[in-house]
């Protein structure tokens, strides 16, 4: 019985590495023609990878590297910029072409139009400021007024100690 499972889980083992196989890139795969399955094709990359790494590391270092290095570094960081740069700029215009489309679209009112609202506006204004006095008129003489008084007459107010 034990056999039978092991067999199994073999079977499920390599159907898995063939799929695996089969859903690989196909650029890889027209590449590994010439060198075979896709797994000795991609092991070749690795081992051509070490050796150019290699080639790299048992080079002795000198100033002129380091200055190579430098110029590098420094040209990579202006690209970095002017990419990023261009690509802010590009976004600014698309998003100024979304504001000119956005614009078309506006329906402006008519003077007469815009005349009415304006006056139905300072209307409500007025109104409104009328009631805020009139609710500080009553608050200030129906409640506190009362509590003035009462606070005079028991000694209480400004200036007296």
């Amino acid at each position: 019985m034990m056999a039978t499972k092991k067999k199994g889980a073999e079977a499920d083992s390599t159907a898995k590495g063939k799929t695996a196989q089969a859903k690989q890139d196909p650029a890889d795969q027209a590449g590994s023609k010439e060198a075979g399955p896709p797994a000795k094709a991609n092991q070749a990359k690795k081992e051509a990878g070490k050796e150019a790494s290699g080639q790299q590391k048992s080079k002795p270092k000198n100033g002129n590297d380091k200055a190579q290095k430098a110029q590098s570094k420094e040209s990579s960081k202006k690209k970095d910029e002017e990419s990023a740069l261009s690509e802010s700029l590009k976004d600014i215009r698309q998003f100024l072409k979304e504001v000119a489309i956005e614009f078309k679209k506006i329906s402006w009112p008519d003077r007469s139009q815009v005349v009415r609202e304006t006056y139905s506006v300072l209307f409500l204004v007025t109104i409104i400021t009328v009631m805020v006095l009139g609710f500080d008129w009553v608050l200030g003489h129906a409640v506190f007024g009362p509590l003035e008084h009462w606070a005079r007459l028991h000694g209480g107010g400004v200036g007296r100690g």
